[in-house]
């Protein structure tokens, strides 16, 4: 894209916010879901809503303004959910029209449910995009990855050795492979389609496998888990990730031809792997069983060299300079992969694993890459015939405390569950899992308020915030134009590539979008710029929820359901705990368990009198 398309499109988005005195969701209402926008200067006045043919059908009073701390605003939230006959309407004061179209359907969020997830076969490596599917966006394989090098800090002795890393999704705005940022983003997208199957296995996103017996949504995870099983070493262990040494230019990815290498492998890539792989054998196996018994014997090899390497952090090598997604402390991912593997083994060390740890108060987190801990909540709340009442209740326990601290943020005359606190790199993302939570406290509960608040969220990222932006590329009367993503940048196609979620405000900028800082107002810390990573990047990691919660609102409304939880235990897959005798391993047996004892994994074996004795793992007696 040229600076001077930059330049026009930012003028004309500027033009739009200060003209506004509304702000919503400019891309369409469900007729059943709640209805609100956010109007200025507007309370004690009547909001007067109006048919196409301009009758009026609907008045609302609004009621006093209050203040959004993030954007320094004040404003009357309207609530016009009486409103549910389909069609398109606007908002009135007096004779002025105010805000955008507003328009209701019954399945007003299915097109940024297609285009989000169709995000992803846009981010495809190792495929021409044909037009068939991606119409005037088509473009050349790039990146085959068909002989892939070894960096050093894989431990491989021939560094002129390769191997076949090809499919996968490019990360974000550049075209490396990362299995920890991979991991959350393949989780969620699987929970999604688990959680809304009948939804989903007839939802059409026109990409090549759209023919087959198999619902789209899972051809289009399969992609990124082919990759991720090329990831998995001989001994088990994960390689960190796939990329060039440095970032490719703002070029096409059939340009950008440097050597790509597997670089490190790291405990935190291999435990999200496990959670993963585990996941996927328990959804595919309806679908092909060969593949669901290899993902399953996949993560109990992945568990078995993390047990062996409890600290193998992965650590940047000074000659790479692409995304290192470094992590200090694995118990997270431990706790989620665990509870994936045991959820379809049964097998009692890993539910030790799992047991090592406690969801305490400190890690009542947000999900996120580096934090995880809400997975493996996700995973034992909603999984009661499986997991002991203590872990389905410590795992309600960290739901509910986040789900309803959201709650409380929602008296502001936005209406918004976002604070001050949720404006660094990727709030959108941010914003987006704020949704994925509210969600899963609404299917514990089967209490509105929270799926209304996932509602809320979800209006924020398509235009009711303060600069009357919709964030997802494509969609919208104010949409962004300029993302920080190399396909976009290096065609000739104006629009961006459709269907990609960008970061959103970030109060700590470091790059092009620092001038457009706002220390009062951290959610108008935005810069509509492909030189800004910082606020217009896109990321796998951040379309993923936003999939998740607008997929999951149109799946619930439109089939009358949600998921529905516990039920019979899933189909347990033959996990080996602890892989066959290897070299110089001493061979385990009965009662033989494996402890962390003098800062070392250790095996513990019980004697006939009672008495423990302490092996290293080649065999040699400790004690």
């Amino acid at each position: 894209m040229t600076s001077k398309k930059v330049t026009i499109l930012s003028a004309l988005a500027v033009t739009a916010t200060l003209a506004a005195t509304s702000y919503q969701n400019q891309v369409g209402f469900i007729s059943k879901a709640p209805k609100q926008i956010a109007v200025v200067d507007a309370a004690g006045k009547d909001v007067v809503f109006r048919d196409a043919e301009g009758n009026s059908v609907l008045t609302v009073t609004a009621p006093e303004a209050s203040m959004w701390a993030p954007a320094n605003q004040e404003a009357s939230l309207v609530d016009f959910s009486e409103l549910t006959t389909p069609g398109t309407y606007r908002a009135f004061v007096g004779d002025d029209s105010i805000g955008h179209p507003i328009n209701i359907s019954d399945n007003a969020l299915e097109g940024v449910t297609k285009a989000s997830l169709k995000f992803f076969y846009f981010q495809r490596s190792s495929m021409e995009l044909t037009e068939e599917y991606a119409g005037k966006y088509a473009r050349a394989m790039g990146h085959p990855d068909t002989a892939v090098l070894y960096h050093e800090s894989t431990g491989k002795e021939d560094l002129t050795a390769t191997f076949n890393g090809s499919k996968g999704w490019y990360d974000a705005g550049d075209y490396g492979k990362y299995v920890v940022n991979s991991g959350i983003t393949t989780y969620t997208l699987l929970q999604l389609y688990q959680h809304n199957k009948a939804y989903f296995d007839t939802l059409n996103l026109n990409i090549p496998e759209s023919k087959n017996d198999v619902p789209d949504i899972l051809d289009e995870i399969r992609w990124n888990i082919e990759w991720m099983l090329t990831m998995q070493d001989d001994d088990g262990g994960v390689f960190h990730k796939l990329t060039t040494k440095q970032f490719a230019g703002m070029v096409l990815p059939e340009k950008a031809t440097s050597k790509r290498f597997a670089i490190g492998k790291s405990i935190t890539a291999t435990w999200d792997f496990v959670g993963v792989t585990a996941l996927a054998a328990d959804i595919y196996k309806r679908f092909d069983a060969e593949f669901a018994e290899k993902c399953a014997k996949a993560a109990g090899a992945a568990r078995w060299w993390a047990t062996l390497h409890p600290y193998d952090y992965f650590t940047q090598p000074k000659d790479v300079g692409t995304g290192s997604y470094t992590d200090g402390s694995a118990v997270d991912e431990r706790m989620w992969g665990a509870a994936e593997l045991y959820r379809i083994s049964g097998l009692p060390e890993v539910l030790e694993d799992l047991h090592k740890f406690k969801l305490i108060n400190n890690r009542r987190k947000l999900q996120g890459w580096q934090t995880v801990y809400a997975l493996a909540a996700f995973t034992m709340a909603t999984n009661p015939q499986v997991f002991d009442q203590e872990d389905v209740d410590s795992a309600k326990i960290l739901i509910f405390t986040l789900a309803d601290s959201y709650i409380k943020e929602l008296n502001n005359g936005f209406g918004l569950a976002i604070g001050n606190e949720d404006f660094y790199w990727g709030s959108n993302s941010v914003v987006a899992n704020k949704g994925m939570v509210l969600i899963h406290a609404y299917i514990l509960s089967d209490d509105k308020k929270y799926l209304d608040a996932a509602q809320g969220i979800l209006d924020y990222l398509l235009g009711r915030n303060p600069l009357d932006l919709s964030y997802l590329t494509g969609w919208g009367v104010n949409q962004v134009m300029n993302p920080h993503h190399r396909p976009s940048e290096g065609d000739t196609v104006v629009a961006p590539v459709p269907g990609m979620l960008v970061g959103g405000p970030n109060s700590t900028a470091d790059d092009c979008a620092k001038k457009f800082i706002d220390a009062d107002a951290p959610a108008k810390s935005f810069y509509d710029n492909s030189c800004s990573y910082a606020t217009n990047e896109v990321a796998i990691n951040w379309n993923a929820p936003f999939a998740y919660l607008a997929g999951s609102l149109q799946a619930i409304y439109a089939t009358g359901k949600k998921y529905e939880v516990g039920g019979e235990k899933p189909e347990t897959f033959t996990v080996d705990a602890i892989p066959g005798k290897k070299p110089g391993v001493k061979t385990f047996v009965a009662g033989d368990r494996l402890v962390f004892k003098d800062n070392a994994v250790r095996l513990e074996r019980t004697l006939k009198d009672g008495t423990k004795s302490y092996f290293d793992l080649r065999g040699k007696v400790i004690r």
